[in-house]
């Protein structure tokens, strides 16, 4: 989590460039992160299809939504300070520096596998024919969810749940959908309390299965 604390107490009127770090990364090593993170919120093509290179084999993922991830070779953790707040992400890229998707670190997530994120990944260059993000952006979709891994006849399995949220975190993520210019899907739900890691628990049997 490089930032998201230490930007509390910027005026609300300050923006900073955001400042990314590049990584060379698998889908395998993509996947085993992602399900270590409880909340987020995630930004998908509303109309996925599978790539037609799959990066890494021996990876499964459990909806057409997820597919694209398939075709991860960099991934990109950003972090900025925006009108609405700090913000940190991490963008899911292809060979090509095409966008396939994007996850949003929320109060619920669990900040510590946040910061244990891919680091064992290798730096990288930002990727050559780097693309604008902000159609991408405008076709897709934001749901909160909850990624969980699960072991499959030797494959590593992909899959997402839509978990409920503190209200703190449901209103980060509707700031983050607002400023991005999309709905926040109806069915991500606020729970009465913080849930901070809690959504990985009920997986913990499946991630070792």
């Amino acid at each position: 989590m490089f930032g998201w604390l230490a930007c509390f107490g910027v005026s609300s009127r300050a923006r900073s460039t955001a400042a990314t770090r590049w990584l060379d990364l698998s889908p395998r090593t993509l996947f085993e992160g992602l399900g270590q993170l409880g909340g987020v919120l995630y930004l998908a093509p509303r109309h996925a299809e599978a790539p037609e290179v799959v990066a890494s084999p021996g990876c499964l993922v459990e909806t057409s939504e997820l597919a694209p991830l398939l075709g991860t070779r960099h991934v990109g953790l950003t972090c900025a300070v925006t009108a609405e707040g700090p913000r940190e992400w991490i963008d899911c890229v292809d060979g090509r520096g095409d966008i396939l998707g994007r996850v949003y670190l929320l109060p619920d997530t669990d900040y510590l596998a946040w910061d244990g994120l891919f680091a064992d990944a290798t730096p990288a260059l930002p990727p050559s024919g780097r693309a604008a993000d902000r159609d991408w952006v405008l076709a897709s979709r934001a749901r909160v969810v909850c990624f969980t891994l699960c072991r499959l006849g030797g494959f590593t399995v992909l899959g997402t749940y839509e978990t409920p949220i503190s209200s703190l975190g449901h209103g980060v993520a509707r700031d983050i959908a607002f400023s991005e210019s999309l709905p926040l899907c109806p069915d991500s739900s606020v729970s009465g309390h913080f849930v901070r890691g809690h959504p990985r628990l009920s997986h913990a049997a499946r991630l070792y299965r």
